[in-house]
């Protein structure tokens, strides 16, 4: 049987100083009915996440130098709505990492004419009943894009699932503007549509 080990790439950490956090709760538990919005509740929860939690933060602040991960900090003491913010902000910054990175990897597929990993970085609606070399090249072409340098990249985000990314690429027959949409099924980013239009860069002298 399949065995798999969940691992770390970031780590999202809320610093607030605990007056705060009490003065939040306590207004919180005028109207959350919980039986845990009290000081003495809050203060054993604070005391165990400074006992327990704490130092697994600081080692993976410590590691981050040497290894992929990184530690993100956002202030807690904030406006709820200036937190959410900068939340967001980092939230997205992890998912257009993982969005440019799996169409970086399509691209050199592409280019090396890797059929196996191109499958696998496409959604399975995208291939119907066709053989997934028929598809590759129906879709791409055949040695027309030899590199997977592109420029002018754009990414856009549609939903918290769905992000788009446009580029231009240069073919055998001029800049090219590219669009694809990827979608987050299961495991990982899947690319669920493709559309290629001749480039404005085509019509600049």
């Amino acid at each position: 049987r399949e065995r798999r080990q969940m691992g770390i790439w970031n780590s999202l950490v809320y610093g607030c100083p605990l007056p705060i956090l009490e003065e939040r709760i306590l207004q919180r538990g005028k109207a959350s009915g919980r039986s845990d919005d009290n000081i003495e509740s809050l203060r054993r929860r604070f005391q165990t996440f400074e006992d327990d939690t704490v130092p697994v933060i600081d080692t993976l602040r410590l590691v981050q130098g040497d290894t992929s991960l990184k530690v993100f900090e956002v202030r807690g003491d904030q406006l709820l709505e200036d937190v959410w913010q900068d939340t967001q902000a980092v939230m997205n910054s992890f998912i257009a990492n993982d969005v440019l990175m799996a169409s970086t990897q399509l691209l050199e597929a592409i280019a090396s004419e890797d059929v196996e990993l191109y499958r696998s970085l496409c959604a399975d609606e995208m291939f119907s009943e066709l053989p997934a070399h028929e598809v590759m090249v129906a879709q791409e072409g055949r040695g027309e894009f030899p590199e997977a340098d592109v420029a002018r990249a754009e990414l856009n985000f549609i939903t918290g699932t769905k992000v788009s990314v446009k580029y231009d690429r240069l073919s055998g027959t001029g800049p090219l503007r590219e669009t694809r949409v990827w979608s987050h099924q299961g495991l990982g980013w899947r690319m669920i549509h493709f559309s290629r239009t001749p480039s404005q860069l085509s019509h600049q002298t």
